[in-house]
């Protein structure tokens, strides 16, 4: 059997609220919250939620153990978030939920794995290479499922592990689909919940000069609106209670036994947040040499649906693209990331 067969490429998307990991084919999806928390041992209960997925416990080499994912949501009072403010927080906590999604990944042990990962834009050179080198090799990764107490080991080797820009998922994943063979000058903006990254790709290179990253995004819509309702109701709403009805496209929420409209509100922060990605992009692109020419607007990422009508309309608006339709959205563009990457690994493997 030839080493190609042998050989599972998984793609990786360690999104600011979400990691996703993507198999050949797209078969396989996890999902898992981008955090990693102390444990906080107690009473389990009888909840009856005993999967893998959100019960994971990492235990390291040196004995240390891990809430990760949507147990440290759940359960941990000090959880830390893998990235932040446009790049990694810790590559170790990265390594640590990356390990422990693979547990629930791959199904025969000393498997041999290639992975391609993103991680945000403004993460430094050296940090990828710090990750790259952190998952690359033979491991014993040492899981328990907190709801049942139930304990696996899971042996593998990781034999390729390359570490880009997140955004370059979805550009591959773009070409590829639509049966591009040559490397198209493009910018990719992909709306996350916690930042919006922006790629510039010229001639086939990543741009770093016209690359970046700004804190508009998901969280700020809802931080908005929480304020706004804040002040209609007198209650007191956190704005990450909301950024599943934005993601879902709910009109209206309930607050204290009572619905109130939000259409509008949402409607006109829209507006101001997409102004200022904008903005933000075309400062990016003013570094570009004067022969290029971007073909290919990419909206990616959580944020693609809710800010998508927004974002075409300024975009044509400023002369980035002649007209709307020249803006293109994945088909998923939340797990676009993870499935250019699952391409890229798959042709390394």
């Amino acid at each position: 059997m030839s080493k190609k067969k042998d050989t599972l490429a998984i793609g990786v998307d360690l999104g600011t609220s979400l990691t996703k990991l993507v198999g050949p084919a797209g078969k396989k999806i996890v999902k898992i919250p981008s955090l990693v928390g102390d444990p906080n041992p107690g009473w389990k209960g009888l909840g009856t939620d005993k999967s893998w997925i959100n019960n994971l416990v990492l235990q390291t080499d040196d004995g240390k153990k891990y809430f990760v994912g949507e147990l440290a949501r759940l359960q941990s009072e000090i959880k830390r978030p893998l990235a932040e403010s446009g790049k990694m927080k810790s590559m170790k906590d990265a390594i640590i939920a990356i390990k422990a999604a693979l547990s629930n990944f791959v199904e025969k042990d000393y498997a041999n794995l290639t992975i391609a990962t993103g991680v945000p834009v403004a993460s430094p050179q050296d940090e990828m290479t710090t990750l790259s080198k952190g998952l690359k090799g033979a491991m014993t990764v040492n899981v328990a499922n907190d709801a049942t107490g139930e304990e696996k080991q899971i042996n593998l080797k990781i034999e390729q592990c390359l570490v880009m820009p997140v955004c370059y998922g979805s550009y591959y994943e773009i070409l590829k689909t639509s049966g591009e063979d040559r490397a198209v000058d493009a910018v990719v903006v992909d709306i996350g919940a916690g930042a919006t990254n922006i790629l510039t790709v010229y001639e086939g290179r990543l741009m770093r000069t016209a690359s970046g990253s700004v804190q508009e995004s998901i969280s700020t819509l809802a931080e908005r609106l929480a304020s706004n309702l804040n002040q209609q109701t007198g209650k007191i709403l956190r704005p990450f209670e909301l950024i599943k009805a934005i993601e879902v496209g709910r009109k209206n929420v309930m607050v204290a036994g009572e619905q109130y409209d939000i259409s509008d509100t949402i409607n006109y922060y829209v507006g101001s947040i997409s102004d200022i990605i904008v903005d933000e992009l075309q400062t990016l692109l003013g570094s570009l040499p004067p022969d290029a020419w971007i073909e290919k607007v990419i909206l990616t990422g959580g944020g693609a649906e809710v800010f998508g009508s927004n974002m075409k309309n300024i975009l044509t608006e400023n002369n980035i693209v002649h007209s709307p339709d020249e803006v293109i959205v994945p088909k998923d563009p939340v797990l676009a990331n993870a499935m250019g990457f699952q391409k890229i690994a798959e042709a390394r493997a």
